[in-house]
């Protein structure tokens, strides 16, 4: 229900009670609808299955309005009980090899939002770039972009390639992606010469590289477990780039706990 196991949702729990350790018992004002498990529970089941308020609602049997309450209320709660891991992942990320892709997260047509249409997905959406280790986990993911971004670009957009400079600098320890990112420092397959073929030394090193990328997208494949970035994200756009960072710390949590 939650994409965690018993033990982790109880971990999880335990350190949320610590931030609101009145929330079964609040000295002000009228108790919550829902105890505490019942409410971690019911927020973490909506981004896992992309349910939308109602439905979890009628689920846990209370209001709409309670469960949107929640998110807002646990949502940024969650990121900070959760940066422990995040942390520790960003910095094990910058002293190994990483490998980088991207997806396009659904989010539909918006008013006040241009450029959301990707051309190669056939879909509007945000570009979320995501950071793996060579295991397939994710190590770290970038501020969204709009759908229309190039990967590369969107690399750029998103953060990751100031946070992870070294990595493609000389002497780095070095960052794989596809060839979407082809000419700024990572190792990409070799491209197909205009009017030419690849050689057949170049054909063996670019099945090498896309045996290395698999990992990642074993990694966004766990990401987009939380369908809420897959299904399509139906709520406000101002919070896409929160429910995007507590989510994949949800996700680095679960595969690294």
């Amino acid at each position: 229900m939650t994409g965690l196991s018993a033990d982790q949702l109880a971990e999880l729990v335990a350190r949320i009670r610590e931030v609101v350790s009145d929330w079964d018992r609040p000295v002000i004002g009228r108790p919550h609808v829902l105890p505490l498990v019942a409410a971690v529970a019911a927020v973490l089941f909506g981004l896992r299955h992309n349910v939308a308020d109602d439905v979890v609602a009628e689920v846990f049997g209370c209001s709409q309005a309670t469960i949107t309450r929640y998110h807002q209320q646990l949502g940024p709660i969650l990121r900070w009980v959760l940066r422990p891991e995040a942390d520790e992942r960003h910095a094990q990320a910058q002293r190994e090899g990483v490998l980088v892709d991207g997806f396009v997260a659904p989010v539909g047509e918006r008013e006040g939002h241009d450029g959301l249409y990707s051309g190669k997905k056939h879909l509007c959406g945000q570009n979320v770039q995501v950071v793996a280790d060579m295991d397939g986990r994710v190590a770290d993911v970038g501020d969204p972009a709009p759908g229309a971004r190039h990967d590369a670009a969107a690399f750029f957009v998103s953060g990751l390639a100031e946070r992870l400079s070294g990595h493609y600098a000389p002497g780095g320890p070095g960052m794989t992606g596809d060839g979407g990112y082809w000419g700024i420092g990572m190792i990409t397959p070799d491209r197909k010469p205009r009017g030419g073929e690849l050689t057949d030394g170049q054909k063996a090193y670019n099945r090498s590289v896309n045996r290395i990328r698999a990992a990642v997208e074993r990694a966004i494949a766990h990401l987009k477990s939380w369908k809420v970035l897959k299904t399509g994200y139906h709520r406000i756009m101002h919070d896409f780039p929160d429910i995007l960072r507590t989510v994949t710390m949800l996700e680095i949590y679960r595969a690294w706990g």
